[in-house]
């Protein structure tokens, strides 16, 4: 059996995971997988993201100066172990939501990335087939969602699969995560 492919984005916020709830309703844990994505901003002090290897006249050779070529470091700390340090904390800070998907019967990931969330998030549904999103948003209007933009509103124009949003308003009395049963 092919199971559904639904990717849910977290940003970080308290509400992001009120669309945990949205994906019990719709979407039986028996056929559906379930990859939860946090994209970050690249970590402070790293010029540029990760690199990536690439083939120059038969020699793998980076597209980055190396930090010790720069001489602006004051400590030895490499750009990996920031990369990873930075990817680790996210990691941990979202262990919580990958059990409360996994306990309702779910089968999940997580992906961390780094660079703009809504392109990121669009490479990742491209890359990883995905048969749709699902995410809470901010619900922001007028001037704020003028200056500070909407990642939710840029993916649903990026992307080719259905994109479920969810207003994300913390309520006390919302029902749990409730697999479909």
């Amino acid at each position: 059996m092919v199971k559904r492919r639904i990717l849910v984005p977290l940003d970080g916020s308290d509400f992001a995971p009120i669309a945990f709830r949205t994906v019990g309703r719709l979407f039986d844990p028996a056929s559906t997988s379930v990859t939860l994505a946090h994209v970050a901003p690249v970590p402070e002090g790293v010029y540029g993201p990760l690199p990536r290897p690439s083939v120059i006249g038969g020699w793998a050779e980076t597209l980055h100066t190396p930090w010790r070529d720069r001489g602006d470091f004051d400590h030895p700390i490499y750009e990996s172990q920031v990369w990873s340090s930075t990817r680790e904390e996210i990691i941990d800070a979202l262990d919580d939501d990958v059990r409360r998907l996994a306990d309702a019967g779910f089968d999940v990931a997580l992906v961390v990335r780094f660079g703009d969330p809504a392109q990121e998030l669009a490479d990742l549904v491209d890359e990883e087939d995905m048969d749709a999103v699902v995410m809470a948003t901010h619900g922001r209007s007028g001037f704020s969602r003028a200056v500070l933009g909407s990642v939710a509103e840029k993916l649903l124009r990026m992307v080719r699969v259905p994109v479920v949003m969810v207003r994300g308003e913390l309520v006390d009395d919302a029902p749990p995560l409730v697999p479909i049963g």
